[in-house]
């Protein structure tokens, strides 16, 4: 995924950005969302993601509460689970 989130069309990441957003519309592999709830940068984009890309669609979508936005830092042990029980789930 580019490097940025840009919060405008001059942002150098804005292209890249549009690119891969016309890749994942066409992503049918299972594609799984778990943001966090304190995220002020990203907060929400969860939606975003399971409408846009078809791979989303029955997947166990989860939001990590009281997770900021390195939820990975934050929350890491519960994020993990997540994604293993994602992977069982869809071999």
């Amino acid at each position: 995924m580019p490097s940025l989130v840009p919060i405008s069309t001059d942002d150098p990441e804005h292209e890249a950005n549009k690119k891969s957003i016309e890749l994942f519309k066409q992503w049918k592999k299972p594609f799984l969302t778990a943001f966090s709830d304190k995220d002020p940068i990203t907060r929400g984009g969860d939606k975003f993601w399971q409408t846009l890309v078809p791979g989303a669609t029955g997947q166990n979508h989860t939001t990590i509460k009281n997770a900021s936005h390195f939820v990975q830092e934050d929350k890491g042990p519960e994020l993990a689970e997540v994604i293993v029980e994602f992977i069982k789930n869809n071999p």
